[in-house]
C-alpha cells in the first residue's frame, strides 16, 4: 500500500508543480484529496490531448487522488476546508502569494485548527522580493534560473523542451513534506514550507553548471562547460556516447578503426573536438546496431536514442517494468510511469484513478466527519459539489 499509507493530504494546487508533487505522495500511499473550485483545475479546460472528456494533464499529474469541489468564494467554504484540515497531515497549494490568506485557508488559519499540520506553499519567485507578485511559468523560470543558458548551442540559449521547473518544484515539495512529517512525528510540531520555483530549479541545476563560478571571486563572462556530447547520427537513427576520459577516447577510436584521430601534441580539448568531428561523418555510414556493439565492447558509455515509439519497448525499461498500463473508467486504457523506487516491504500500488471533478465529494466529507445532513445542506448551498 506504499510507505505513506495513513498520511492524509489536502491538495489545493493546480496545473503542474503542486499536482505533480501531490501525485508523488499519492503514488507512495498517501490519501490525497484534490480540492478544486467549481470550474475545476485549469488543466481541465485548457485545449489539448483528451479522451472522453478526460484531459491528459489530469491523467498524468493527478492519479492516486480522490476529488472534491469546494467553492471558497462562498461564506462557509473556508470552514469546510478547515474542518477537513483538522484531520489532515499535509496541505499543498501553489496560488500566488497572499491568495490563500484572503480565502481564509492559509497557513495561519490552518495551523490554528491543527498545529501539527505540514503546510507547503509553492510560488514562482517565492514570498518576498521584487518579483513576488509576478506570474511565473516554466519557460520564464528556466530563463531566470540558468537552464536555457546551460543548453546554449550555436551561440544561442535554448529552452529545455520539458516542464522541468514545474516538476522539480513538485519533487522538491514532496521530499520537503516527507522531511517535515518526520520532524512532526519526532517533536509534535507542524510547520510552513515555502518553495520558490526559481530556487528549486537553481538547486537542481547549478551544482554542475556553475563550476566556473563556485570559487570566489569568479571571473565574469564564463559560460557553463559543455561536457555532454550531442547525439551522433547514424545511417538509420541516432546514438549517444559519453567518452569522458582519455581512456574512453582511445578505446572508442581504436574500436572504430581510427586511433590516430586522438593522437598528436595538440591540447586535449582540440584532439577531442577533432575526433568528434570525424565521428560525426563516420557514424553516418552504418546503422546504429553496427556501431553500438563495437563501442560497448570498448567499454565506452553509449546507448541508443529512443523515440517515443521505441522507448516503451526498450528491453531495459521492459525489464524494470517502468511503464504501467491500467483501465481508467472514462478514458479507457492508459499508460503511465510507475514510482521509480522499489520498496521491499511497502511497495506502492495504484489506489485511485485521476479524479473526475468532485468525483468523491460525499465520500470524502463523510470520512472527515461531516454528517449526511451537513453534506446535503452544503450541496444545497452550492458550497460543495
Amino acid at each position: 500500500m506504499g510507505p505513506l499509507k495513513g498520511i492524509r493530504v489536502l491538495d489545493l494546487s493546480q496545473v503542474l508543480a503542486g499536482p505533480f508533487g501531490a501525485m508523488m505522495l499519492g503514488d507512495l500511499g498517501a490519501d490525497v484529496i484534490k480540492i478544486e473550485p467549481p470550474h475545476g483545475d485549469v488543466t481541465r479546460t485548457v485545449p489539448g490531448v483528451e479522451r472522453n472528456g478526460v484531459p491528459v494533464g489530469i491523467i498524468n499529474y493527478n492519479r492516486s487522488k480522490r476529488g472534491i469541489v469546494i467553492d471558497f468564494k462562498k461564506p462557509t467554504g473556508a470552514e469546510v476546508f478547515l474542518r477537513m484540515a483538522e484531520k489532515a497531515h499535509v496541505v499543498m497549494q501553489n496560488f500566488r502569494p497572499g491568495v490563500v490568506d484572503k480565502l481564509g485557508v492559509g497557513y495561519e488559519a490552518t495551523s490554528k485548527r491543527n498545529p501539527r499540520i505540514v503546510y507547503c506553499s509553492m510560488a514562482g519567485y517565492g514570498f518576498t522580493g521584487p518579483d513576488v507578485d509576478k506570474p511565473a511559468y516554466d519557460p520564464i523560470i528556466q530563463g531566470r534560473a540558468g537552464a536555457m543558458e546551460s543548453q546554449r548551442t550555436q551561440g544561442r540559449p535554448r529552452v529545455i523542451k520539458n516542464a522541468i521547473a514545474d516538476k522539480i518544484t513538485g519533487m522538491t515539495a514532496a521530499f520537503s513534506i516527507v522531511s517535515a512529517l518526520i520532524a512532526a512525528g519526532a517533536n509534535g510540531i507542524g510547520q510552513h514550507i515555502q518553495i520558490a520555483m526559481i530556487d528549486a530549479l537553481a538547486y537542481f541545476l547549478l551544482s554542475d553548471t556553475m563550476v566556473h563560478q563556485t570559487f570566489l571571486p569568479h571571473k565574469p563572462g564564463l559560460r557553463p562547460p559543455v561536457t555532454t556530447a550531442e547525439p551522433f547520427e547514424t545511417a538509420d537513427g541516432f546514438i549517444t556516447i559519453a567518452p569522458l576520459t582519455d581512456k574512453h577516447w582511445t578505446s572508442l577510436l581504436k574500436a572504430v578503426g581510427h586511433p590516430e584521430w586522438f593522437e598528436g601534441n595538440e591540447p586535449r580539448i582540440e584532439r577531442a573536438k577533432r575526433s568528434g568531428r570525424n565521428l560525426i561523418e563516420l557514424f553516418k555510414t552504418k546503422p546504429s546496431e553496427y556501431w553500438l556493439p563495437l563501442i560497448e565492447q570498448a567499454d565506452v558509455p553509449c546507448g541508443r536514442l529512443n523515440t517515443y515509439d521505441s522507448i516503451f519497448e526498450d528491453p531495459q525499461f521492459v525489464a524494470n517494468k517502468t511503464f504501467i498500463e491500467y483501465e481508467h473508467p472514462r478514458a479507457g486504457l492508459v499508460r503511465g510511469v510507475r514510482v521509480p523506487a522499489r520498496f521491499s516491504a511497502t511497495e506502492p500500488e495504484l489506489l485511485h484513478h485521476a479524479p473526475d471533478l468532485g468525483g468523491s465529494t460525499d465520500e470524502i466529507l463523510a470520512e472527515y466527519g461531516f454528517s449526511g445532513a451537513e453534506i446535503s445542506k452544503l450541496r444545497a448551498d452550492r458550497i460543495v459539489s
